[in-house]
């Protein structure tokens, strides 16, 4: 989901794809929680309780390592011409793939609405009809709304340059400021914190990202398909299992949860993988080119 690590070394690179693949993992697990399951288990709620409050921080970071990236290696004045190449690759790292997953799930929908109803009832009710929900409002594939906003403040790079590097940490403030008063994109006071940390190269940030390490990882692709793609699969297995096993007791209601991450995790996995192999520059389109 991150961009920018391909500046990186393949082993200075680990890390940050170590992280990326955890905090995937932990989207995932948040999104497969059941927070409305009828005849819930006080275990049950305690469990999905902690779930929801150790991912809750996976956006937030994922959005700072997202600023931090960008910004990796910015030239103390840079020009305007630097700002355009790094916004034209995100366009089509961010916006091509965002519109793509989008398309995708309304094709997904408008067959399960026509072959399941009962999937997804009560899930969109008419907005599916209008495009700027579909596209950019919702957008219909819901936990995309993280590209959309990461879309926004990347926009707004420039100027959150300017404001970190002149005001520093008091310019992050000014930004969680406006995050608190619900004032432009949501993420602005992560996205700016990540970023003055890579303009300023503040250790031990700095340092611990960028020292070398034996982990080998190499997982932007495959984090930032199974964000992409992941949502509408959640739904689909946790609705298909409650409807099927009418869980009551807390063994199979966190044995449900369990089969949602790890069946969600595999299937996209094994989509992907067969996907490389058989269709690779579609595939690259679909993940931004990675």
């Amino acid at each position: 989901m991150l961009q920018g690590t391909a500046g990186l070394t393949v082993q200075r690179g680990n890390k940050i794809d170590l992280i990326r693949v955890l905090l995937t993992i932990g989207i995932v697990s948040l999104h497969s929680t059941i927070t409305d399951l009828a005849n819930s288990t006080p275990v049950y709620d305690g469990v999905i309780k902690a779930i929801l409050t150790v991912t809750q921080v996976c956006v937030p970071l994922f959005y700072a390592l997202s600023g931090y990236l960008f910004f990796r290696n910015v030239p103390d004045d840079p020009s305007s011409n630097w700002f355009w190449t790094k916004l034209r690759s995100r366009f089509l790292s961010l916006f091509v793939p965002f519109i793509i997953a989008n398309c995708i799930a309304l094709a997904i929908y408008y067959a399960t609405m026509h072959f399941f109803p009962s999937m997804i009832s009560g899930y969109l009710g008419d907005s599916w009809k209008d495009p700027v929900f579909v596209f950019w409002k919702g957008p219909i594939n819901l936990s995309l709304w993280f590209i959309r906003e990461l879309i926004v403040v990347t926009i707004l790079s420039p100027i959150i340059f300017l404001i970190v590097k002149h005001f520093r940490w008091w310019g992050v403030l000014i930004l969680g400021l406006l995050l608190v008063l619900r004032i432009g994109p949501a993420p602005l006071f992560y996205y700016s914190t990540g970023a003055c940390l890579s303009v300023w190269k503040i250790n031990p940030v700095e340092k611990w990202l960028m020292s070398d390490s034996q982990v080998r990882i190499s997982s932007r692709a495959w984090t930032y398909f199974v964000y992409l793609y992941h949502y509408l699969l959640v739904i689909g297995i946790k609705k298909a299992l409650v409807a099927w096993l009418k869980p009551t007791d807390t063994a199979l209601q966190v044995g449900i949860y369990m089969v949602t991450v790890i069946g969600t995790l595999l299937i996209l996995t094994i989509t992907y993988v067969l996907m490389r192999k058989i269709i690779p520059r579609f595939t690259s389109v679909l993940v931004g080119g990675k």
